[in-house]
């Protein structure tokens, strides 16, 4: 939601249905409930675009007696923003500024829960209506995306998240993931949202709404832009994986192998060792030398695992240690 003048630990918690709101700080479950259900008062469905896409639109049954052309022109606004097949799952409702506060709430301008948007038909002097419905889609987006372990919608997608250390600064206490109150103006979600309507609006060739939704620190370089062009258009879709092999022999001590991480996320390797061996698994964060994992259990286990999180290191060291025996040994790597 936009107001007139104006979506701790680093995991994600589970939570309830929440509204996503552009500039508002008082985003409740009252209005997630609102917005859970169709409004009523509108007309429409399926639309064609004019490059042939079709989307949802729904009108308020007022503002297409007034003009019959209103949901096309809101069809082509949609399919002319940076999009990809999630475009397919949105419900967007147009309606006048009252029929929209009155799902999402007083001085909102717009606002986004679960696959339905809603925003106001018009513009006002601050800000236009389709700066408004691209924040509140960039929520949509962010929705549809994954970023495991993190709720994209709150932490933003993976590639911009990870330009803009959200699993860090988050970690820190700088950000609040997901906080639609008192910190909203440092919650990711709601700046991946602003990044994504400054890319559509340099694109397109459009004036640059005003920075004040979210904190200054937000506001976006063009790697930034280029990372939510990227989470849109080549969305991330799961951790990598890849076998190293080596062996030791009877004189060896230990080998250490650098691992490129380029995107925050979940981290795994698998060591399998020889038979009648005895060999140590451990992850290592080469900039401060700290153990971020090691094997648990029997060092005699063929088998040996460590999972851990990439939040801001680019590369972390496997290191693998003979106790006893020598032998070939593989690694198989899974990373974000």
């Amino acid at each position: 939601m936009l107001l007139v003048g104006a979506d701790t630990g680093v995991a994600a918690p589970q939570q309830a249905a929440r509204t996503y709101a552009y500039g508002t700080r008082d985003a409740s479950a009252a209005v997630a409930a609102r917005l859970a259900q169709a409004p009523s008062g509108f007309t429409g469905g399926a639309v064609t675009a004019s490059d042939g896409e079709q989307v949802t639109i729904y009108v308020e049954n007022e503002l297409v007696a007034a003009d019959p052309s209103i949901a096309q022109r809101w069809a082509d606004m949609l399919t002319s923003l940076v999009h990809g097949p999630e475009i397919a799952t949105i419900q967007v409702y147009v309606a006048s500024l009252d029929r929209m506060q009155q799902t999402c709430g007083g001085g909102a301008l717009g606002c986004y829960a679960n696959n339905r948007l809603i925003a106001m038909a018009s513009d006002l002097p601050e800000i236009t209506a389709r700066a408004v419905l691209t924040h509140e889609y960039g929520h949509h987006v962010a929705q549809s995306s994954d970023n495991t372990p993190w709720q994209a919608v709150d932490f933003g997608p993976k590639r911009w998240a990870t330009v803009v250390g959200v699993c860090s600064r988050t970690a820190s206490g700088e950000l609040a993931p997901g906080d639609e109150g008192a910190r909203y103006t440092l919650n990711p979600g709601e700046a991946f949202a602003e990044d994504y309507r400054l890319l559509n609006e340099r694109r397109l060739g459009l004036p640059e709404t005003f920075w004040g939704v979210v904190d200054k620190r937000f506001y976006p370089d063009q790697a930034t832009l280029d990372a939510v062009a990227q989470d849109v258009t080549s969305p991330w879709h799961g951790l990598t994986t890849s076998t190293l092999a080596s062996a030791f022999t009877s004189r060896a001590t230990g080998r250490g192998f650098r691992i490129a991480t380029p995107l925050d996320g979940n981290f795994r390797v698998t060591l399998t060792s020889p038979a009648k061996t005895q060999f140590t698994l451990r992850v290592v964060d080469p900039a401060t030398g700290k153990e971020l994992g090691s094997s648990a259990g029997s060092a005699s286990a063929r088998v040996k695992a460590v999972e851990t999180s990439v939040c801001g290191q680019r590369t972390l060291q496997v290191q693998v240690k003979r106790l006893r025996g020598s032998g070939s040994f593989s690694l198989a790597v899974a990373r974000p």
